[in-house]
């Protein structure tokens, strides 16, 4: 596994340096893929606890070149406990050779790393004292606003879970009817699983250890990866059969799946994205699930040209999955909460505010379009809707729901019926 060292400290370097997606920059396949991305997305989740401990063992704050192999050092040392402690130092400490030509950098995390063997319990004693925000690894911005939103205790259960390691989820298709036969599938191909706590009857959780390329049928459409909280939005949607429905913002794809197999055979559904790798992403999701009949249209739905698949007649019902700032997923996508600030969240709003304004002169009078995002914000959720209700009287907010993830284990979510 030392080459898997070499090229998460690459990863970890990079993403200290740039803020690029670490998912984009992690390649391979099998036992390797899955060895490298514990450690990235490890290290990456738990960034400001592992600083702080590098700090605890070190007379100087670490240089930024030390900081990318103190992170993946330390993250093994204390949160991996399959790797033995002497791998974690010297083939840490190797890989930083390979990469660098500073001697001193190389000396100064080895002798952080060993110090951090030596002194784990005290280290971890110290830990259990600190600020949620150091404790679990967040940024203060949103410990605050979580403790104001939630209180401290829900603010730490939060915290906790998206340190948590995610598992597979899916959910066994096209019809709920699947859902016995596909558990059998798995009980017959050896695969722990149980049914989710938040809807047992739909949704099954994968033990870890597998891998999805393995789980039966996944190759031919038997099963999508999804959370049970992409569910929540299409019920609010109920897409009937013979209806002409629209996902706005559809890939990876797992909801417009979601959607036809409530449709069935009978009806319209356009699916569309801005991006050309996002619409490559939606068209293998559609094209394993077997479903041949969407029109899949690239678009900027910003625009008031549209393409005519969008614009022909209107539609009965609309999914606005907006872009926002997954502060409900960060369990799935550890590097957000890095991201996180003021302007960002700002820009987003703006975003989500010109996506709604345009997707709802698409939506026919007597019509639902539903507003969903992964985001906990209220500005993103509650407050967005109702200042864009005031200001567009002919719509009306129906009804609206939210998912906790310590409550559900599930995402976060939230998402809003609005009739024409």
């Amino acid at each position: 596994m030392a080459d898997s060292r070499t090229e998460a400290l690459r990863i970890l370097t990079r993403w200290t340096e740039t803020a690029a997606f670490p998912d984009r920059m992690i390649s391979g396949t099998g036992s390797e893929r899955a060895f490298l991305t514990e450690m990235v997305y490890g290290a990456v989740r738990h960034r400001r606890t592992l600083e702080w401990l590098a700090q605890q063992c070190s007379d100087r704050d670490p240089t930024p070149g030390a900081i990318p192999a103190l992170m993946l050092g330390i993250q093994q040392l204390l949160y991996m406990d399959s790797v033995p402690d002497y791998a974690a130092v010297n083939d840490t400490v190797n890989a930083l050779r390979s990469t660098t030509r500073n001697r001193g950098r190389v000396s100064y995390v080895n002798a952080v790393l060993r110090r951090v063997t030596r002194e784990r319990d005290r280290l971890l004693a110290l830990l259990a004292n600190q600020s949620i925000a150091i404790r679990e690894s967040h940024p203060d911005i949103l410990v605050d606003r979580w403790t104001q939103s939630f209180g401290e205790a829900a603010c730490a259960d939060l915290c906790r879970w998206n340190n948590s390691r995610p598992g597979i989820v899916l959910r066994p298709r096209p019809a709920p009817s699947a859902f016995d036969a596909y558990c059998a599938r798995l009980t017959e191909a050896g695969i722990a699983f149980d049914p989710h706590p938040h809807r047992p009857a739909e949704f099954i959780a994968i033990h870890h250890g597998t891998r999805v390329a393995d789980l039966p049928g996944f190759k031919e459409g038997a099963c999508t990866i999804q959370d049970p909280a992409t569910a929540m939005a299409i019920d609010l949607l109920d897409p009937q059969p013979g209806e002409r429905v629209l996902d706005a913002c559809a890939s990876p794809g797992g909801k417009t799946v979601l959607i036809a197999d409530r449709m069935g055979d009978s009806g319209t559904l356009v699916a569309c994205d801005i991006h050309t790798d996002r619409i490559a992403l939606l068209k293998d999701t559609l094209k394993r699930s077997r479903l041949e009949n969407i029109d899949v249209v690239p678009a900027d739905l910003r625009k008031e040209s549209l393409p005519e698949a969008l614009t022909k007649e209107p539609f009965d019902r609309i999914l606005l999955d907006v872009p926002c700032s997954n502060t409900g997923v960060l369990r799935r996508r550890p590097d957000a909460r890095w991201r996180f600030d003021p302007d960002r969240l700002a820009d987003t709003m703006a975003l989500q505010r010109a996506l709604l304004d345009r997707t709802a002169q698409l939506l026919k009078p007597g019509g639902r379009l539903v507003y969903s995002t992964c985001s906990l914000e209220p500005e993103e959720n509650q407050q967005q809707i109702e200042q864009w209700v005031a200001e567009n009287r002919a719509f009306t907010l129906q009804e609206s729901t939210a998912l906790f993830s310590p409550e559900t284990q599930t995402d976060g979510a939230y998402a809003v019926t609005l009739t024409l």
